[in-house]
């Protein structure tokens, strides 16, 4: 009983009763109301049916098994500027490990075939990791430009570049209100589309940053392939990929409000539907084969736990807020307790293997496409 989370509280609120008002009308103290309520004590099993009786609500709502009916559903936020700007020092570890040099100096030269300089607007461009890993590979004269409503991402970008000695233009405005003043040869975005509730309104604004027949390119991984990208040296393959109520996650985030998990796997048929003339799809070869044997493979292994949310030792009141959020986002409680327990176990793994090496591959996908006189 000690993973039930008792939803009384809750309820007795929502229904404007003070504690003594819902303990006179059951029949008990109020004394018993606060304990149920704060967790000291449980319900006895006949008075569970009481309670859903009068809340009018099902045993397993009371218990905390499923939400309540009509409950308020709380949106993701990796939308806003604020989470961005609390994910400075990750961004900063992890990116560098996004892409092999050669296959990006491939895309320039033989799949894009740019020969020439050109201007490139990065849409959510974070610190400017895109005209970092570009720039050594564009035509000289090339220009980079990027734009990002996270302020402490726009100074750390204008600091990294100027320490490096390259040039660059940094907008500190939100993408959707900024306006189509300057046209671009080359938009791109990456690992933006996904935390987006709007994926499709941000291409289209993407569109309208670039030149007749300049590139609009999105990079994002889909979320499935990440799922099933993983192997750690020891573990059960299987397991690893297993994701049973994330499924629910994703659809009832579309659902409500409009983030698309999948999004990696649309873009090149949104681009289509938007008037994108030759659009195509590449794969980022980029895979993770890390091991001991690598000389930072202690902070590479700690990035991609933190990347995970793979902690151990989690309070229960901190699983069961997760399993709160879960069971808002659609998962069974069955579903959450069992991401839950998946996430430490592979945790405790880590920290009792700690010279254990894996394989992951994100699967990051490249869509394009370019824009034409008629495109609007």
């Amino acid at each position: 009983m000690s993973k039930i989370s008792l939803r009384i509280a809750d309820l007795r609120k929502t229904h404007h009763l003070t504690q003594q008002e819902l303990a006179d009308t059951i029949g008990v103290s109020f004394q018993t109301i606060s304990k149920w309520e704060t967790g000291m004590s449980m319900p006895d099993i006949t008075m569970l049916p009481i309670l859903a009786e009068y809340f009018q609500v099902s045993t397993d709502q009371l218990l905390g098994l499923q939400p309540l009916d009509g409950e308020e559903y709380i949106p993701e936020r990796t939308a806003t500027a604020e989470f961005w700007n609390s994910k400075l020092d990750y961004l900063l570890r992890t990116r560098k490990r996004y892409w092999n040099d050669d296959y990006v100096q491939f895309l320039v030269s033989q799949v894009w075939k740019i020969d020439k300089p050109i201007s490139v607007l990065d849409c959510g461009c974070g610190y400017g990791y895109l005209g970092l890993l570009l720039l050594p590979y564009l035509p000289q004269g090339s220009t980079y430009t990027g734009i990002d409503f996270a302020e402490d991402l726009i100074q750390k970008g204008k600091h990294l570049f100027a320490a490096q000695g390259m040039e660059a233009s940094f907008i500190c405005k939100n993408v959707f209100e900024y306006p189509a003043e300057n046209q671009y040869d080359f938009v791109i975005c990456q690992a933006v589309l996904r935390h987006l509730d709007n994926p499709s309104s941000f291409i289209q604004k993407m569109i309208t940053f670039a030149k007749p027949n300049g590139y609009v390119v999105c990079i994002d991984a889909n979320r499935e392939f990440e799922c099933d990208g993983l192997y750690i040296d020891g573990m059960d393959y299987q397991e690893l990929c297993r994701h049973e109520g994330l499924e629910k996650k994703w659809q009832t985030e579309l659902k409500m409000q409009g983030r698309d998990y999948a999004v990696a796997m649309r873009v090149a048929h949104i681009m289509q539907q938007l008037g994108l003339k030759c659009v195509d799809v590449r794969m980022n070869d980029r895979v993770e084969f890390v091991t001991p044997q690598l000389a930072d493979y202690e902070e590479i292994k700690h990035d991609f736990i933190t990347y995970n949310d793979w902690v151990s030792g989690i309070s229960e009141d901190e699983r069961e807020n997760l399993i709160r959020h879960l069971l808002n986002h659609g998962l069974s409680h069955k579903e959450a307790e069992e991401y839950c327990d998946r996430n430490i176990k592979i945790a405790d793994y880590f920290a009792a293997n700690p010279m254990a090496g894996y394989t992951f591959m994100k699967g990051q996908m490249i869509s394009y496409g370019k824009k034409t006189d008629s495109t609007d």
